[in-house]
């Protein structure tokens, strides 16, 4: 085969060294036309080894096209998801201020350093104003109870009711009942 290359690079000595050539002539069905027209050459044999070659070029150019388009594309991708990131940070993610570059996400307490509080069993463990807390102070302690039910463990009148073994009504009635005592007690002050 060597001395058919030979042969043919005699002929076209400009296309030696050519790389795109040197793949085309290693596959076994170009050789076989390279060796059909360096034998016997004439121009219907050099047209088809002609063919062949461009259909071979164009898929080499074609690959090429799309390897460089996915390439591209996957770099512009890249751009527009950290684009996308930078503009849309998750609060946690981003930076609290100072030069440290420390996030509100670096500030939460680990899990090992979780302080445990205790659960209010009342409401006024929860209640901060003196007027509010006086005015729950002079509530029944039936309406006390109801209001704590009702407002520190999120219950239902029906679930108070069977609770303090009454019906639903009642509950109701006392519930609102407090809340206007309440509300008229800290309008008058």
């Amino acid at each position: 085969m060597r001395e058919v290359e030979e042969k043919f690079y005699k002929e076209f000595p400009n296309l030696k060294g050519n790389r795109a050539v040197e793949a085309f002539l290693r596959k076994p069905e170009h050789q076989e036309l390279l060796k059909e027209y360096v034998d016997s050459p004439n121009q219907t044999r050099k047209d088809h080894l002609d063919k062949a070659f461009k259909v071979y070029y164009f898929g080499l150019r074609f690959t090429s096209y799309l390897n460089k388009s996915l390439y591209f594309q996957s770099v512009n991708y890249d751009k527009r998801m950290r684009r996308f990131a930078e503009h849309n940070t998750l609060t946690l993610d981003q930076s609290v201020g100072d030069e440290d570059g420390i996030t509100f996400k670096d500030q939460l307490v680990s899990e090992g350093e979780i302080l445990y509080m205790e659960a209010p069993t009342s409401l006024k463990d929860c209640i901060e104003d003196d007027l509010l807390l006086e005015a729950y102070f002079s509530l029944t302690d039936k309406q006390r109870e109801v209001l704590d039910m009702a407002y520190l463990y999120e219950l239902k009148d029906t679930e108070i009711a069977k609770r303090m073994d009454t019906s639903q009504q009642a509950v109701s009635k006392s519930r609102k009942k407090a809340l206007k005592k309440l509300r008229s007690l800290l309008s008058n002050e």
